[in-house]
């Protein structure tokens, strides 16, 4: 009887086991929901969301007045599509002026450089992403400083205020959290953090320092936004566009606690990057999403202007960086600005479509 007894009690634990197994392998394999997001603006809604339900995309990313918000979000809700605030914390205003982020002379020279310029490409000049070899580039937009905790409340006031205007969100999309210089800021605020953090870190070189604590300010500031939504509504959703790009290390989106974390795999402006610099990235993007935090999907992002001075990415070219992405990432998540361009015109909707529709197929 003991035997038999004890002969039970391992196969009862053997097939608890397999069950347990099962389970867990079954979660593994579970895809998950894909998410493609557009940035966009919220004139002509319905056309708006009509190409967003078209493309399969179902969120929507947008700023405004409140009560445009409200509009947009029901009208989306019908067609069964999310609508995200997108927040910034550009410095705009005399009463945000104290608070922005300073940067070296040569800096503020170069920016005088660029805004000069008259060439509507600027000459090279990438607008917030990575620069071209050689080039000196900085940020048009003026950025507020984080390491100010009037700042960070500032932000946490705007993001509670909108979310509680508009409560049909499905969260917050933050975007512009950078620097400036794509360095760091050189505020005294920010010059006298950092002394205390070369303090701490005293075998440190000075230029790794400042690296690695610039990138830690990014990294804490985008969380404790992230944590403030959900404290806000445990149920609302964070997704943030990395941007500007921060040089020293321009991928480090994995290192945030949100929920879709779009980067760069393809920029707006020529020269189009290389095929595989596409590759490696998309690769980057989605399969190193969840080395700190579970919770995040990688979303590969795209930068699409369609005749415009500035830009005009042809039909062709953008097909050959979906499916660069397609093949590289094994994803159908994808994240695009602007959306409007792809609203007006036909040629590059019918690109998005083919290739989404590719991607669909794939899945299954």
């Amino acid at each position: 009887m003991r035997v038999a007894r004890c002969r039970w009690t391992v196969l009862s634990l053997l097939a608890l086991c397999a069950v347990a197994f099962a389970q867990e392998g079954a979660e593994k394999a579970a895809p998950e929901k894909p998410w493609r997001g557009g940035w966009g603006g919220m004139r002509d809604p319905e056309k708006v969301i009509a190409c967003a339900r078209e493309l399969q995309f179902n969120a929507l990313i947008v700023n405004g007045p409140v009560d445009r918000m409200n509009d947009f979000i029901a009208l989306a809700k019908k067609e069964g599509i999310d609508v995200y605030y997108w927040f910034s914390p550009i410095a705009r205003g005399k009463e945000l002026e104290p608070w922005r982020q300073h940067m070296r002379p040569e800096d503020e020279q170069r920016l005088l450089e660029i805004r000069a310029d008259k060439d509507p490409k600027k000459s090279g000049y990438q607008s917030g992403g990575e620069p071209l070899p050689g080039h000196h580039d900085v940020l048009r937009a003026r950025l507020l400083c984080f390491h100010r905790p009037e700042v960070i409340e500032h932000c946490k006031r705007k993001i509670a205020e909108t979310m509680k205007a508009c409560p049909g969100l499905a969260g917050v999309a933050l975007d512009y959290f950078g620097y400036q210089n794509y360095r760091g800021c050189h505020c005294p605020v920010s010059e006298k953090r950092f002394e205390a953090y070369r303090k701490a870190n005293p075998d440190l070189p000075r230029d790794k320092a400042f690296e690695q604590f610039s990138l830690t300010t990014l990294v804490d500031t985008i969380n404790e936004m992230s944590d403030h939504v959900r404290s806000i509504r445990p149920d609302a959703k964070v997704a943030i566009h990395v941007y500007p790009t921060f040089l020293p290390e321009p991928l480090y989106g994995n290192r945030l606690n949100l929920d879709y974390c779009c980067q760069t795999v393809a920029w707006f402006f020529e020269p189009y990057w290389p095929d595989e610099k596409v590759r490696r990235y998309t690769r980057i993007v989605v399969n190193e999403a969840k080395k700190h935090y579970p919770r995040q999907q990688g979303i590969p992002f795209v930068g699409v202007y369609v005749g415009r001075k500035i830009a005009d990415k042809p039909p062709e070219r953008l097909a050959r960086e979906l499916r660069l992405i397609r093949e590289a990432g094994d994803t159908q998540s994808l994240s695009v600005c602007t959306f409007g361009d792809l609203v007006k015109h036909e040629a590059i909707r019918a690109v998005f479509k083919d290739a989404l529709d590719a991607t669909d197929t794939t899945a299954h």
